[in-house]
């Protein structure tokens, strides 16, 4: 496993090396670039398997290396380490399919932690290989119009949406299960579905749930249970309070 480490400041270049659990993470070898240039050097010349990516550097930006890796069908684990806690970068870090996004400072552990989090990821794609998604543009911010869910069907949008759409009657269906769908780390999924739809992604299926519950309702002749099972909930009690909490109307009231 070879970990590629890319910033402009040589002194958090040097840090991080030297906050690495190289053995314990399994890395075999680090390599070091200050620049967008100096890393796409390595990269044609190394076996690159994970790298720490700066966005504002000199002459070419982050994006722009991810871009030109892009264009070459370089796959890389890309983890975003950056000064800056700003929704377009982590917006744009999604079109590129990064695994997480990651605000300077950070401490050794969380460094560990995280390069643990994305090697175990990889190992994973290699154990079980499966077609990459296909990049998308950035999602766009939804006007909402008095909606919190209104949002554009673009890139990360539409495919979580399109995701639960077709897992609603899981009734296990989460966010680590969409994460690994979508090829996301789940904390940084959260982040970026909450700034999108402006509410969290337990909120948004239970919605889902319930719409597609009045639909069935009001549309079929499917009794309570067998509702309660298509929209994932099985447990008919815990459906009866969430749909009332929902509606103010029990199944029933509704269907009536």
């Amino acid at each position: 496993m070879n970990l590629l480490i890319t910033d402009d400041e040589y002194y958090i270049v040097q840090g991080l090396v030297g906050m690495l659990d190289k053995e314990e993470l399994g890395i075999d070898n680090v390599f070091t670039a200050y620049s967008a240039e100096q890393a796409l050097n390595v990269i044609r010349k190394e076996q690159v398997d994970l790298m720490l990516l700066d966005i504002e550097m000199p002459k070419e930006t982050g994006f722009e290396l991810l871009e030109r890796l892009r264009s070459e069908r370089r796959r890389i684990i890309t983890i975003i380490l950056s000064g800056h806690q700003r929704f377009d970068y982590a917006r744009e870090a999604i079109n590129y399919h990064c695994y997480n996004y990651l605000l300077k400072p950070i401490g050794k552990q969380s460094l560990n932690r995280e390069l643990s989090r994305a090697i175990s990821f990889l190992r994973s794609i290699r154990e079980n290989p499966a077609p990459a998604p296909a990049p998308a543009p950035a999602p766009k911010i939804g006007t909402g119009s008095g909606d919190s869910n209104k949002v554009t069907d673009s890139g990360f949008v539409n495919a979580v949406r399109n995701y639960i759409r077709d897992h609603l009657s899981d009734a296990d269906i989460n966010r680590v299960k969409i994460a690994e769908a979508m090829h996301l780390n789940p904390d940084y999924l959260s982040y970026c579905f909450h700034k999108e739809f402006n509410t969290t992604l337990t909120a948004y299926i239970n919605s889902k749930r319930m719409d597609q519950a009045k639909y069935l309702l009001m549309n079929t002749d499917l009794s309570i249970a067998e509702i309660a099972e298509q929209v994932g909930i099985p447990n008919v009690s815990y459906f009866y309070r969430q749909f009332k909490k929902e509606t103010g109307k029990t199944p029933q009231q509704y269907r009536k």
